[in-house]
């Protein structure tokens, strides 16, 4: 329940307590696990395929492997997937530091004050006022519209 003043600190402090922050979890990925990933799909399929026959092939009448075509070929896997993992992580960072500078703000009624603040600060029941183009900062129940 919210009254028409908004939440008092006490109560925001208590709800913070109970539903935490008003953001999304931040997944983070294993780097070598994000790394590995860029050798597992057709291309890489069929250039790991290459490197196996290639040394299969190289080794018969009693001769020892030719181990270039296959050191190669895996040479050429290992920086394709490496410059992928690069600018994948390169891009991942730029997403992130966009969203951060983006932080959208929340205009909100505490304590009979209105207010703007972190949309990470809301909790439920805070009471929110928003127009026309902006952004709604979390599950909002509309309380009142101005046509």
């Amino acid at each position: 329940y919210t009254s028409e003043n908004g939440l008092d600190a006490a109560e925001v402090e208590r709800r913070r307590a109970i539903f935490g922050p008003n953001r999304l979890e931040e997944k983070s990925v294993n780097p070598f696990l994000q790394f590995l990933s860029f050798m597992w799909n057709p291309l890489s399929w069929v250039m790991e395929g290459a490197a196996v026959v290639s040394i299969a092939l190289s080794n018969g009448e009693n001769r020892p492997p030719d181990w270039q075509d296959f050191v190669g070929i895996m040479s050429l896997l290992l920086i394709n997937s490496g410059i992928g993992y690069y600018e994948e992580r390169s891009a991942g960072n730029a997403v992130k530091a966009l969203m951060d500078s983006l932080a959208p703000k929340a205009k909100t009624r505490r304590n009979g004050q209105w207010s703007e603040i972190d949309s990470a600060d809301l909790v439920p029941g805070d009471i929110v006022a928003f127009k026309i183009g902006d952004v709604v900062p979390g599950d909002c129940r509309l309380y009142d519209a101005i046509n």
